[in-house]
């Protein structure tokens, strides 16, 4: 009668652990938190290196979804996208600017997302094929994926900030 018993407590309890562990996948409060501390002003620093800073041309298809873990999949692959174009020696101030902008988002994204730090390979940065691209060229590009990162941070922001009423200012 005691076996039973105690595997039917124990069936119980993993049932419980598996029920609450569905909750929240991550914790996008220390992810923003994370995000304005550190991440923002290196990407404000790649944008200006970039020469993406003054621009207000499109930053293409970014972040269409409003739910929270398809933004953050979004972060996380033009993060390691923006790591792909910059690939190969860190020599000049932009790449460096984008590794470490493609690394603290991993870094994050992967102590803060279950989802993501299980189901998400480390993408190495690996160097083009066809030899290295004209820098000119090389600096549009990441311009273009530094302002669709821009963007999906700010829709993830703006979903998670309380919004007050004109008259609350």
């Amino acid at each position: 009668m005691i076996l039973p018993r105690a595997l039917s407590c124990a069936v119980l309890l993993l049932l419980l652990l598996a029920v609450l562990s569905r909750g929240k996948r991550c914790s996008i409060a220390r992810i923003l938190r994370q995000y304005r501390a550190v991440i923002f002003h290196e990407i404000q620093n790649l944008k200006n290196l970039s020469g993406s800073a003054g621009r207000n041309g499109r930053a293409g298809p970014a972040c269409r979804s409003n739910k929270d873990q398809r933004i953050l999949l979004s972060i996380y692959n033009i993060s390691m996208s923006l790591r792909e174009v910059a690939a190969g020696t860190l020599r000049s101030p932009e790449e460096l600017a984008v590794w470490k902008v493609a690394r603290n988002t991993d870094f994050v994204l992967r102590e803060n997302c279950r989802k993501i730090s299980k189901s998400l390979p480390r993408i190495p940065a690996q160097p083009q094929p066809g030899g290295p691209i004209p820098r000119r060229k090389q600096l549009r590009e990441i311009g273009r994926k530094v302002e669709r990162l821009v963007t999906c941070w700010e829709k993830l922001y703006a979903l998670h900030t309380p919004h007050r009423a004109p008259w609350d200012s």
